[in-house]
C-alpha cells in the first residue's frame, strides 16, 4: 500500500477512535449531578450536560447558542446570576460565586468558571454545584458575603476533566470530516455577524451551497472518496473567500458561506460564480475525471433583528429553487420563492399518492407515414388522474419526478403498462410500433437492459415491435455505460429512438457513433420553419444527415397541413403531433373485457389514434 494511503487509513481510523473516546466522556459526563456548562467568552452556550438541562429546564437543543446567563434562575432577590455579557467578570482565569436562591425554602448554588486562555476565543468553562445540604442560612449568607468581597482565585479543579471537556467543545462546532465549522459553529458566527449590524450598518449574505450528484458518487465510489471529495471542495471552496468570509459544511452535501458587505450589491452573485468555477475544476478518482458542480440559494439581510434561522431558512429555499431550475444554477431569495417552494411540497406529495394509490395512466400518441396517413406506431405517455383534483401537466410533474427519484417507480410502471399493452396488439394482429420514454435514472441503473428483456419476456412482446425513447444527454454524461445498456435491448430486437434530437449538445458531431436507429426532430425545430428560412436550413440538413446515416426520422409537433406537406417535401417520411392525435388513452387495452370497451370495432389505425 502507498505511504499516501497508508496515511489516509491512520487518519480515518484515528478519526474514528476520537469519535468513540468522544462519545463514551459524553455518556460519562451525563452521570454526573453537578451541571458542566462550556461557553464562549461573552457567555453563549456552547455544551452542557444533563443536570444543567435540568437546572435550565430546557432541553440541550434549546440551550445551545442561548446566552448562559438567560437561562439560569434568579437570585432571591430576583437578580441575574451571572451578567449578560460575562466578559464583565473580569479577566481572571478561575472565580466562584456562591448565590442563595431561596429562603423558604432554602436553596443554594455554588458556581466556578475557569477561563481557558490557551484558546484564543476564550471559551469558560462553568461548574455549578447545589449545596443546600451542606450549609445553614447563617453560615450560608457568611460564605455569600465572603465570596462577593474577595472575588479570588481558587484552585483549579479537575483540570484534566475541564481540558478534555474543551476539546469535546471545539468538536461540538466542528465537521468532523473537513474541520470546516458545522451548523452550530455557523450559527454562532452568524448571531454575531447581525449584532455588528446594530453598530455597522451593511449586509449580512448567506450562500447555501448544494452539491450535484454527490450521492452518486458515493454509490460508484464509496463513502472513503466521497469523503476525500469533500475534503477537497472544502479546501477549493476556502481558496475562493474573501478574508472576513466564513465556510462552513452543515452536513452531506451542504456547504454554506457567511459573507458580509457595506452595501446592497451583486458581491454575492459575484462570488456564487467565483465558488461554481474553482468548484468545477476536474479531480480525478481511479483514473476517472469527476467535474464536481453545484447550485447556490443566496439569502441577505440588513435587518438586525433576523434570526440565524430565518436567513439560513430562506438562502435554503433559494438553492432549491435554483436546483429546481433547468436554467439556473444560482438563486436569490425573495417572497414568491415561499410559494414556489409550498406549490413544490404540494406537487411532490400528489406525485408520491398517485404511485401509491393506482393513480397512473397512460395515453398513447399516434406516430403516423407522412405520405398515406397510415398509423404505424405509437407513443406511450404518462399522466396522473387524482379525482376531485385539478389535473397535473407532464411538465409539471415528470421533472419533479425526475429531481426526487420518483421517476424509477413511475418509469417501471409505465414500461410494464406499455408492453403489456404492446401485447394486447399482438393479440389482435395490430401492426404498431410502440415506443417508451425511459428517463436518464432508469437508464443509469446497472442491469436496466436485462430487467426491460425480463419485463418483456413476461409479457410475451414482440421485441421487434417496441422501441425506448432517450434523450442525448444520457450518452454525452455517461457514453459507455448508456451504450452498453442500449446495446443489449438493440441486439434483442428493440429500437432505439433519440428523443428531442437537435437540442443535445452535439448532436451533429456524435450522431455516427450513437447506438440508435432513429432520431425524432424536436417541436421547436418544427414549430417555426415555414417562416423562418434558417430554422428550414438546419431542419433541411437534420433530415438529409440522418438519412445517410440510414436512421429513421420522426418529426414532433405537427400541427398544420402546412407543417405536414413541409415535411414531405423535405423527405421526412414519419410524424407526430395534434395534427393527427392527441395523447388519448387507449380505446382498447389489457384491462378491457375480450370483447372490448364499449362493445365498440377497432381497426389499426382506430387504435393507434386511440379515439
Amino acid at each position: 500500500m502507498p505511504d499516501a494511503e497508508r496515511a489516509q487509513s491512520r487518519e480515518r481510523t484515528l478519526i474514528q477512535e476520537m469519535r468513540q473516546v468522544l462519545g463514551r466522556m459524553e455518556a460519562a459526563l451525563a452521570m454526573i449531578r453537578d451541571s458542566l456548562v462550556i461557553t464562549t467568552a461573552d457567555g453563549h452556550i456552547l455544551w452542557c450536560n444533563q443536570s444543567f438541562e435540568r437546572l435550565a429546564a430546557s432541553s440541550k437543543l434549546q440551550l445551545l447558542g442561548r446566552p448562559m446567563a438567560a437561562t439560569l434562575p434568579l437570585d432571591a432577590q430576583g437578580q441575574p446570576l451571572l451578567p449578560s455579557d460575562l466578559r464583565e467578570l473580569g479577566a481572571s482565569a478561575v472565580s466562584s460565586r456562591t448565590v442563595l436562591l431561596s429562603q423558604e425554602p432554602l436553596r443554594a448554588l455554588e458556581l466556578e468558571w475557569h477561563a481557558f486562555e490557551a484558546d484564543r476565543s476564550n471559551p469558560l468553562i462553568f461548574w455549578i454545584r447545589d449545596i443546600t445540604d451542606q450549609v445553614s442560612n447563617e453560615t450560608l449568607k457568611r460564605r455569600i458575603d465572603l465570596a462577593e468581597r474577595l472575588r479570588t482565585e481558587s484552585e483549579i479543579r479537575n483540570t484534566r476533566l475541564q481540558e478534555e471537556q474543551l476539546t469535546l467543545a471545539a468538536k461540538v462546532v466542528e465537521c468532523p470530516v473537513t474541520g470546516l465549522p458545522n451548523r452550530r459553529g455557523l450559527q454562532r458566527r452568524m448571531t454575531e455577524a447581525l449584532a455588528i449590524l446594530k453598530d455597522q450598518p451593511g449586509v449580512i449574505s448567506i450562500l447555501f451551497c448544494d452539491l450535484n450528484g454527490f450521492k452518486e458518487i458515493n454509490d460508484l465510489y464509496g463513502h472513503h472518496v466521497g469523503d476525500d471529495l469533500l475534503v477537497e471542495i472544502g479546501q477549493r471552496l476556502q481558496s475562493a473567500l474573501r478574508p472576513g468570509d466564513m465556510l462552513s459544511r452543515l452536513g452531506g452535501d451542504e456547504f454554506v458561506v457567511l459573507t458580509r458587505s457595506t452595501t446592497v450589491s451583486s458581491d454575492p452573485f459575484r462570488l456564487a460564480r467565483r465558488l461554481q468555477r474553482r468548484l468545477q475544476m476536474p479531480w480525478i478518482v481511479e483514473d476517472q475525471a469527476i467535474r464536481p458542480s453545484m447550485s447556490v440559494g443566496i439569502a441577505s439581510t440588513d435587518d438586525p433583528a433576523m434570526t440565524p434561522e430565518e436567513l439560513l431558512r430562506r438562502a435554503d429555499l433559494a438553492m432549491y429553487d435554483a436546483k429546481a431550475s433547468d436554467a439556473l444554477s444560482i438563486s436569490s431569495y425573495d417572497a414568491s420563492i415561499d410559494t414556489k417552494v409550498k406549490h413544490t411540497i404540494v406537487l411532490r406529495r400528489r406525485v408520491r399518492q398517485a404511485i401509491d394509490n393506482g393513480e397512473l395512466a397512460l395515453v398513447f400518441q399516434p406516430i403516423v407515414n407522412l405520405h398515406n396517413g397510415e398509423t404505424v406506431g405509437q407513443e406511450s405517455l404518462v399522466r396522473i388522474h387524482t379525482p376531485q383534483a385539478p389535473v397535473l401537466s407532464p411538465d409539471e410533474f415528470i421533472p419533479l419526478a425526475e429531481r426526487t427519484g420518483m421517476i424509477l417507480p413511475v418509469g417501471r410502471w409505465v414500461i410494464s403498462e406499455a408492453l403489456a399493452h404492446q401485447r394486447w396488439l399482438q393479440d389482435r394482429d395490430q401492426p404498431l410500433m410502440t415506443s417508451i420514454n425511459v428517463s436518464p435514472l432508469q437508464l443509469k441503473q446497472e442491469g436496466f437492459a436485462d430487467w426491460f428483456l425480463l419485463q418483456a419476456s413476461h409479457h410475451g412482446v414482440d421485441l421487434c415491435r417496441t422501441a425506448v425513447e432517450v434523450t442525448e444527454g444520457m450518452f454525452i454524461e455517461q457514453l459507455e455505460h448508456t451504450s452498453h445498456e442500449l446495446g443489449r435491448l438493440r441486439s434483442a430486437g428493440v429500437q432505439v429512438y433519440l428523443d428531442d434530437f437537435g437540442t443535445g449538445f452535439s448532436s451533429m458531431s456524435s450522431l455516427a457513433e450513437l447506438p440508435i436507429d432513429a432520431v425524432k426532430i424536436d417541436r421547436s425545430f418544427i414549430a417555426d420553419f415555414l417562416i423562418d428560412p434558417r430554422k428550414a436550413k438546419v431542419l433541411q440538413s437534420m433530415i438529409a444527415l440522418a438519412q445517410d446515416l440510414s436512421l429513421t426520422v420522426i418529426a414532433e409537433g405537427i400541427e398544420t397541413e402546412s407543417q405536414h406537406q413541409g415535411l414531405l417535401a423535405m423527405g421526412c417520411g414519419l410524424g407526430q403531433g395534434y395534427w393527427f392525435g392527441r395523447p388519448e388513452p387507449a380505446a382498447l387495452g389489457p384491462s378491457s373485457s375480450p370483447d372490448g370497451p364499449r362493445a365498440r370495432a377497432a381497426n389499426a389505425s382506430d387504435l393507434a389514434v386511440q379515439a
